[in-house]
């Protein structure tokens, strides 16, 4: 939880061994970037993520896969809320993406807060890098992108083929390469509709 009382105590003892982070931003985009590439084994991953955020990594070099796999999972669980241990329930819609929207945040980090993220790399915390992503400005060029992905299609009618359109247009523009997201719903409804009936069809028993 964010708190303005307390500061950031990025370290944990295990078995012993005080084990020191680092979460700059950047250093946890980069494990985020590393988890996407799928040249390395998912032992590699966890691995290589240690070696990235644990300071002192040489401490826990040697440890078996499974307890690094098991720190692994406390760090993303305690220190960057994320936990790997819950499936998730229901389809989660992906509105942005940080190496795709790498121009966007960072434009939008210097318009609102006249921040450079590049002269912030391995000093500007995850946990304030998120607070202030997660609240920017509506106006910034990266919520205005995230609000054209959360955007419903409206139906087709007379009055607003014009604006349909645009939304349509804007909506795969910014797509993301990985979205399966059926922009135009009420087509993907016919469609369904049509493959159900030609199924149907061939069921059907023939006459003689």
């Amino acid at each position: 939880m964010f708190s303005l009382t307390s500061t950031f105590d990025d370290e944990f003892e295990y078995k012993g061994t005080v084990i020191h982070l680092n979460l700059a931003f950047d250093n946890v985009l980069r494990v985020f970037e590393l988890l996407e590439d799928n040249t390395f084994y998912d032992w590699e991953k966890v691995d290589i993520a240690l070696e990235i955020l644990v300071e002192n990594y040489e401490d826990i070099e040697d440890l078996p896969i499974n307890e690094k796999f098991e720190m692994y999972a406390y760090i993303f669980k305690e220190f960057l809320g994320i936990d790997y241990t819950k499936a998730e329930n229901g389809i989660v819609k992906k509105v942005f993406d940080f190496k795709k929207d790498a121009g966007l945040i960072y434009a939008s980090f210097l318009s609102a807060y006249h921040m450079d993220l590049f002269e912030q790399q391995g000093k500007l915390h995850w946990q304030k890098f998120m607070q202030l992503l997660t609240n920017l400005n509506k106006d910034t060029v990266f919520k205005e992108v995230v609000n054209i992905r959360q955007m419903k299609v409206p139906p087709a009618d007379k009055y607003n083929k014009e604006y349909r359109e645009y939304v349509l247009k804007m909506k795969r523009l910014y797509r993301l390469e990985d979205e399966n997201e059926i922009v135009d719903e009420q087509q993907a409804i016919k469609e369904i509709d049509r493959k159900w009936d030609m199924v149907a069809s061939m069921l059907k028993p023939k006459g003689r």
